[in-house]
């Protein structure tokens, strides 16, 4: 996928910065990776035979939502705390740079998992088998969840983080409303109705009481496999403090039976489902967004968020209506 955001590099660039961490062992070649949508990576290859990923940010003074300034931050974090659990299956940070001394913006490489993702193999795996791979995330997930921190919020970001979820996570859903007016998107629906009716529900957030390191971002094109077994999660930018109904496998348009199977918990309260069907508005905000500030070649992205944020307000205007 093509977008604004991807700040590639050049030969040389690469060069010095995998210079800068490897230096015993020469740049033979890198390939760029083209499964993601955000930071540009690539695959580089060593004159040993080594490979390793290299993740690099947007440019400096690119447009990015509110919520994307310094998540490559926060995904290094992330994944260093996560990674105190060997059970979790996330890759290993072998550098971070954010001296801009050598790349005009921050960049890092982490370990090479064995495999390749779900979303490239799915047409070629078993039903059985993809059911068994997103059990195995579950429970994955779930130890990813049990990580926890003392405050609620976006790790890059301390003016939204707080003691109490609901301020925090109203303040996610008001920056994405604002980046929405900021560039005049068109959510195709009142975005002073989205504030209302989330307002009016704020006590369905008052049992979460306890941040928890949240992935937000567990999809087949993130959870590598050998065709067996998961063998890593990628991609932790968007990682977050906050409720674990965050996470893909909760969301609530989209069956998600053997994911839950696996995580032990397989239903949802009247309250879970309350606050999970408003993470599936914050995300369907989000999407909306994604073509306007990355200038993808498709408004395939558009069409998506903005039909699944109608489709979803119109079941909270059903819920409020009876409650």
């Amino acid at each position: 996928m093509e977008s604004l955001t991807k700040n590639k590099q050049s030969r040389e660039t690469i060069r010095k910065m995998a210079e800068k961490y490897f230096p015993d062992d020469p740049l033979k070649e890198y390939e760029e990776l083209t499964e993601g949508y955000f930071n540009v990576a690539y695959e580089v290859i060593f004159e040993s035979g080594r490979r390793v990923i290299l993740k690099v940010a947007p440019p400096e003074g690119i447009p990015v939502m509110a919520y994307e300034k310094n998540i490559m931050f926060a995904e290094v974090e992330a994944m260093k705390r996560a990674a105190a659990d060997p059970l979790i299956p996330v890759p290993e940070i072998y550098g971070y740079d954010d001296s801009r001394s050598i790349c005009s913006s921050f960049y890092f490489f982490m370990e090479k998992r064995r495999g390749n993702s779900l979303y490239s193999q799915s047409q070629e795996l078993s039903e059985e088998t993809v059911h068994s791979l997103m059990r195995e995330t579950g429970a994955i997930n779930r130890r990813i969840n049990e990580i926890t921190c003392s405050r609620f919020g976006l790790p890059g970001q301390t003016e939204c983080q707080g003691d109490a979820w609901y301020p925090v996570f109203k303040r996610m859903m008001d920056m994405g409303l604002c980046d929405a007016e900021t560039r005049a998107v068109d959510l195709k629906l009142p975005v002073s109705e989205i504030r209302e009716r989330l307002e009016k529900d704020r006590r369905f957030f008052e049992e979460v009481t306890e941040p928890r390191l949240v992935h937000w971002d567990i999809w087949a094109g993130n959870i590598f496999t050998d065709g067996e077994h998961v063998t890593g999660i990628i991609d932790w930018e968007r990682s977050l403090w906050g409720d674990p109904l965050l996470e893909v496998g909760f969301r609530t348009f989209g069956s998600n039976r053997e994911f839950m199977a696996g995580y032990g918990k397989e239903t949802l309260t009247e309250t879970e489902e309350r606050r999970a069907l408003w993470y599936d508005i914050y995300m369907a905000v989000l999407q909306t967004l994604e073509c306007e500030y990355r200038r993808y070649e498709t408004m395939e992205m558009y069409e998506r968020g903005t039909g699944l944020l109608q489709r979803q307000m119109s079941r909270v205007r059903e819920l409020q209506a009876i409650s």
